[in-house]
């Protein structure tokens, strides 16, 4: 079973309700899926959509609704309308979990030979909301595999393989598988098989470094570091593959042996080089502690120069006071001078 969803930043309510009515046979009563909608009529139905995202305001890269198909795999037990009916009855269960108050109208489509799937329109606001609906990725994902452990428990008939809730080693044994099959039918393997099927024999057939690099330059691959991690990239469509992506870890420990020499010598010729940078430097007269000892021997000069000039300014200061202090005795010398003669006049007069 898949479940996609994809959302829509415009309004094509229409757009979209007409490419799955169109899509479906409706010869059955299952084909057919609506919630929370109460038009019957197509243009009624679009314009009940339209109204109802009418309530949340406009903004920026908002959606206004969401595309999603539920798809499971045809059975050979099962008759075409069986398959139906209990695909009709995933899809209430979805709705019920995931949009229980949000506006869907869906159709199904079995013009596949492979599978069959409903084809959703999903309100991003719940009916009458001035908001839209939140829903993180990790609520959606645990809806999804809600879900999934619901067909496999309530309709096991229906022989869909565990996708969603797989271990990571039933993942990589689906990986190998399909990818087994994919050769087994005459096409060529995934880009993915493809790496790690090269990769493993120029793992296994190299024995040197320079060997090593050689294999890679021949299938025009290259390795990056990227911090601990290391990978490879495809130079023919640039795509890039971790190694622990590929699970090939244990492969490219031979690898890594024929490495370690390479890194050791490369480390030796660093240290080298940086010995030398060291003696060079030592060798070479500091000049910070220099200018450190030329201001040390300054400060003794510019203390004694300070001093100097403190005691000039000093002697100065009382230079100028005496000045001022003589100035005024004058002064009142004369005064007292003046005040004197005045009074011989006086007496004289009497």
């Amino acid at each position: 079973m898949i479940i996609k969803s994809m959302s829509r930043k415009h309004r094509s309510f229409s757009q979209l309700y007409h490419y799955m009515k169109n899509g479906s046979s409706r010869n059955t009563e299952y084909d057919y899926f609506s919630h929370n909608v109460y038009a019957r009529k197509d243009q009624d139905i679009i314009n009940e959509f339209a109204a109802n995202s009418r309530k949340v305001k406009a903004r920026k890269n908002g959606n206004y609704l969401f595309h999603e198909v539920i798809a499971i795999t045809k059975s050979k037990q099962l008759t075409l309308e069986q398959e139906k009916e209990r695909l009709f009855d995933i899809v209430r269960r979805y709705v019920d979990r995931r949009c229980k108050n949000n506006l869907v109208v869906g159709y199904m489509h079995d013009e596949k030979d492979i599978n069959v799937h409903f084809h959703l329109m999903i309100s991003s606001n719940e009916l009458d909301a001035f908001k839209n609906q939140r829903l993180t990725k990790h609520d959606f994902d645990k809806t999804k595999k809600e879900l999934e452990r619901y067909v496999i428990e309530k309709h096991p008939e229906l022989e869909q393989d565990i996708i969603m809730n797989a271990k990571k080693e039933q993942k990589k044994s689906r990986e190998s598988n399909k990818g087994a099959e994919v050769k087994r039918k005459g096409g060529r393997l995934e880009k993915k098989e493809y790496m790690v099927k090269t990769l493993n024999n120029i793992f296994a057939n190299s024995r040197s470094m320079d060997d090593y690099f050689k294999h890679l330059e021949q299938q025009n691959f290259e390795m990056y570091n990227r911090g601990s991690a290391i990978g490879f990239i495809n130079k023919t469509d640039g795509k890039k593959y971790r190694l622990k992506t590929l699970a090939l870890e244990e492969q490219f420990k031979q690898v890594d042996s024929l490495l370690q020499p390479h890194k050791k010598a490369k480390q030796e010729s660093k240290s080298k080089q940086q010995h030398k940078e060291d003696k060079k430097y030592s060798q070479e007269p500091n000049t910070e502690q220099q200018t450190k000892a030329d201001e040390s021997e300054k400060q003794p000069k510019n203390a004694v120069q300070e001093t100097r000039s403190d005691a000039d300014s000093v002697k100065e200061k009382a230079v100028e006071q005496n000045k001022t202090d003589i100035k005024k005795a004058r002064d009142a010398q004369q005064k007292s001078a003046n005040a004197k003669s005045k009074n011989k006049g006086k007496g004289l007069e009497r």
